[in-house]
């Protein structure tokens, strides 16, 4: 493992138990009853602060854009529906764009593999590492540098953000074929567990394929940097970065989909330690999503019958953190 990402993950501590705990006590001896969602993300965010009057959250959308599987057969639109959507984002006039202006949230959008290239402006960064990821049923999805250099990409992101004193990020995605993806790096975390897999992924044989198929890839989550080279992708692999960033610097992170689900698999997998700074957003019907949830022993504050990406999801999940802070400044004083 590199030294910097070695660093970065050995200066990630646990949050404030007894700050956490003194929050709940607090709260449960209020005369009024408390919403539990929030009571949980406050007792969360004083763990984090180490308080319990936080200042208000400075709040930014990081969407992490690329295609994917670029070479897998499937690809008829050759990424012009991304970058379509990138584009809408970049003038302004995408639904993140309002929904995050209503939230008082920025929005960074971040080409780390587009398969069309969009132009950098002002929340615009061109980070790209390769023009989509490759299709990791023919060989590895990424070179270890392009692997490495989206996750660094990341993690500077995040020490950035942290140094203009963001506090809560929302992750999100763009990209074409990204399920497919997240599918595939989420099964590999079930290697051990195979029958808790969805039913529809056991019958058939399908289960012996997928099995085989992960052991010629030699896809192994116990390698969590290895497994991000072979089946993953640039926007994952910056993704995971910037969550660790985040917590070592103490920024709560929100994700949504599985896309954004999957980053949060590898990283936590890099450092249990993770799990103190990562909030889920909304429960998606989407069964690579649930497979995560069951994964990280999760549960979601909200259901949405949509399956959403964009970060519209943890957009909503940012609302609520500030609905914790507005509840915990009001009652905790």
């Amino acid at each position: 493992m590199d030294s910097v990402l070695e660093q970065v993950i050995a200066g990630i501590g646990p949050l404030n138990l007894e700050k956490t705990g003194e929050c709940y006590a607090k709260l449960s001896s209020l005369a009024v009853p408390q919403d539990g969602n929030l009571t949980y993300l406050a007792g969360r965010i004083a763990g984090v602060s180490d308080t319990l009057q936080p200042s208000l959250l400075k709040k930014a959308v990081v969407l992490f854009a690329a295609d994917h599987a670029v070479d897998g057969g499937e690809n008829k639109t050759k990424g012009m529906g991304s970058k379509a959507a990138a584009l809408e984002i970049a003038a302004g006039k995408g639904h993140i764009n309002k929904v995050a202006h209503q939230i008082g949230a920025g929005v960074l959008l971040l080409d780390m593999g587009l398969e069309q290239n969009i132009p950098e402006s002002e929340g615009v960064q061109d980070l790209k590492v390769m023009h989509g990821s490759h299709f990791w049923a023919k060989g590895p999805a990424m070179t270890e540098d392009q692997m490495l250099d989206s996750m660094f990409s990341g993690l500077q992101i995040g020490e950035n953000l942290a140094d203009e004193h963001y506090n809560a990020l929302g992750l999100g995605n763009i990209g074409e074929r990204g399920l497919l993806t997240a599918f595939i790096l989420t099964a590999a975390f079930f290697r051990d567990s195979m029958n808790d897999l969805p039913s529809h992924m056991k019958s058939q044989g399908k289960l012996e394929q997928l099995t085989a198929l992960m052991d010629r890839l030699r896809l192994d989550a116990g390698d969590p940097l290895d497994l991000l080279r072979r089946a993953g992708s640039p926007d994952i692999a910056a993704m995971v970065g910037l969550i660790l960033a985040a917590a070592h610097r103490r920024l709560l992170v929100v994700f949504d989909n599985a896309v954004t689900g999957a980053a949060v698999l590898l990283s936590r997998a890099l450092c249990s330690q993770v799990d103190d700074y990562v909030i889920p957003s909304a429960r998606y019907a989407e069964p690579v999503h649930q497979m995560q949830m069951k994964k990280m022993g999760l549960k979601a504050f909200f259901e949405t019958g949509q399956d959403t990406d964009q970060g519209m999801g943890s957009v909503i999940g940012l609302s609520l953190l500030d609905a914790a802070v507005d509840m915990m400044n009001k009652e905790l004083k």
